[in-house]
């Protein structure tokens, strides 16, 4: 990599002129700034007591001779701005000119094993628009952690017990509804939404109908024969479903992990960690007492005698950490009022087993999703379903352009995919239909598009073999061969960060300065000499997309 030589030239300098901090090297969000740059001589002012610009002048007077730097100048009031040979840059072009991407190897631990837990939809409960920037980000964060060298286990926690499955299955025993009636998978998970809402609506308002859904969730946790083949018939139904969704957003899994399976251990774990003195009884129910280690105080076992989620994380975290041998960190992609959930639950599995835990749970939070405007009839209860999401992009774009059916699914799955994606996940997304499937501004039908006109190009073209030069280029051509050597590195920080917006903000920016660059220099009608370095930077921008949105876990098209 540039940049570690880069970096090693500098701090070699650095220590020459009495430096001892380390060299930090940056991009310049300003291109006139040039390739590289580092502030270490501003950084170095209090311990050599001199103005940094004589720092920086003396740091380059101990730049060793190379090939690598084409140009050092200094920036007041002190920055050290490099720019790198051209040639140099143009090894990475050619590569990517080749569908070769090299990205930084980043692992979390020795093993180079990683778990990604995401999507977590509940059974008997529609799959709504925050799981989809949940699964949309899980997806994402498991395709850029493989390639930066890391096996990554696709696993997913999904609730199939607990009191929103005992209304919903105790309305349906009440009104003795058939459930041979309905015939298609859509008509089941509607039954199941209105079966759920009527529940909740007795829960709330009727007292016998409360003692009896509490009856009916007894029920379900001790596998009762007489709800058992009413509970899994209805499980499948929602499992049915979610694996439907899966598959429209390109996502799969490893190991899908269910309540009903670890529900007894994570029971089970709580009445050993009682009689330790780890948990204690309080109110009728079994807690563990937070605040002497610096987190919240939560019930792991309620007064009713059942696990509650804290009990059954147990049960989850023991299953995760042995089914796939030892990993390096188990990530959970949830909303951020989880926050304290997670911070208590893996305080108590450090002290259950600090060598196993300590250091490598870890809480992804994502924030929510709303619509900025929109049809609310989609709405059932207060949730916006997330095939409807999709469905309505879909039928927006075909709307809007001339779409056969595939090209729109594609483009309707990428339109919502980028917008959650392009997000930090700490910030609420306030989704834009006419935003997101938008053909100018930062929308994946843009970036798409882009893709496209670089395939069309290359298409049209019969270059024929002339030798590459960077003699003689023009600025919009060494703009992209700039951006084009970034990628590797976006990647490698969207993966260290756990932020797939940092490489959808770089695949944007490449977007523009591809389209600049096309609108200013001709490429079919160019010089022999000209044009085969455009043709190259045209093939390696239209790889570099298609390679980073298949890293979002969108798809790309050939035609629009």
């Amino acid at each position: 990599m540039i940049e570690e030589k880069l970096r090693e030239y500098l701090q070699t300098a650095a220590e020459k002129a009495g430096i001892q901090d380390d060299v930090v090297i940056d991009t310049p969000i300003i291109k006139e700034y040039g390739d590289f740059a580092t502030g270490i001589a501003l950084k170095a002012v209090k311990a050599l007591k001199k103005s940094p610009l004589i720092i920086a002048e003396e740091i380059i007077n101990h730049i060793p001779k190379n090939k690598l730097i084409d140009t050092v100048k200094i920036v007041k009031p002190g920055f050290i701005n490099i720019w790198v040979d051209r040639n140099e840059l143009l090894q990475t072009v050619e590569k990517a000119a080749k569908n070769l991407f090299i990205v930084p190897p980043l692992h979390l631990g020795p093993q180079k094993k990683i778990m990604v837990e995401f999507a977590h939809p509940n059974t008997h409960k529609l799959f709504h628009i925050g799981h989809l920037r949940n699964i949309a980000t899980g997806e994402s964060i498991v395709r850029l952690l493989e390639a930066t060298g890391n096996t990554v286990i696709r696993t997913n926690y999904q609730g199939d017990v607990g009191l929103h499955i005992a209304k919903c299955l105790y309305h349906i025993r009440k009104q003795g509804i058939d459930l041979k009636k309905p015939k298609t998978l859509q008509e089941k998970i509607k039954l199941l939404g209105s079966a759920y809402a009527a529940g909740q609506e007795a829960y709330e308002t009727d007292e016998n109908a409360k003692q009896a859904i509490h009856e009916v969730n007894r029920m379900i946790y001790e596998k009762d024969p007489e709800i058992l083949p009413l509970w899994s018939e209805t499980v499948q139904w929602s499992i049915d479903y979610f694996e439907d969704i899966y598959k429209r957003v390109y996502s799969r899994f490893d190991r899908c992990y269910f309540e009903s399976e670890i529900s007894k251990r994570g029971l089970n774990i709580s009445h050993d960690l009682l009689q330790k003195g780890v948990l204690k009884k309080s109110k009728g129910a079994v807690v563990f007492d937070g605040k002497s280690h610096g987190v919240d105080t939560r019930v792991f076992i309620n007064s009713l005698g059942f696990p509650t989620y804290e009990g059954k994380e147990l049960g989850l975290a023991e299953k995760e950490f042995s089914d796939f041998g030892e990993i390096d960190k188990n990530i959970h992609v949830v909303t951020p009022e989880q926050t304290s959930f997670f911070q208590t639950t893996f305080k108590v599995e450090e002290l259950i087993d600090e060598k196993k835990y300590k250091g490598k749970q870890y809480h992804l939070a994502y924030n929510w999703v709303k619509l900025k405007e929109g049809k609310m009839s989609s709405r059932i209860g207060n949730i916006i379903e997330g095939v409807w999401l999709i469905d309505e992009a879909k039928k927006r774009l075909r709307n809007k352009f001339k779409l056969n059916d595939d090209t729109a699914e594609i483009l309707a799955v990428a339109s919502v995919k980028y917008s959650f994606l392009k997000i930090s996940t700490k910030l609420e997304i306030y989704y834009d239909f006419e935003e997101s499937i938008s053909l100018e501004g930062n929308s994946a039908p843009y970036l798409i598009y882009t893709y496209v006109r670089t395939q069309s190009v290359l298409q049209k073209t019969k270059q024929k073999s002339e030798e590459i030069t960077t003699a003689n280029l023009n600025e919009e051509e060494r703009q992209l061969l700039r951006k084009l050597y970034q990628y590797s590195k976006s990647v490698y920080d969207s993966a260290n960060k756990l932020s797939p917006n940092i490489l959808a903000t770089y695949l944007f920016e490449l977007a523009q300065d591809f389209n600049l660059f096309y609108q200013k220099n001709p490429i079919n009608k160019a010089e022999k000499s000209k044009q085969a370095i455009r043709l190259m930077f045209t093939r390696a921008v239209g790889n570099t997309l298609r390679h980073g949105l298949d890293l979002l876990g969108i798809k790309t098209v050939e035609k629009m």
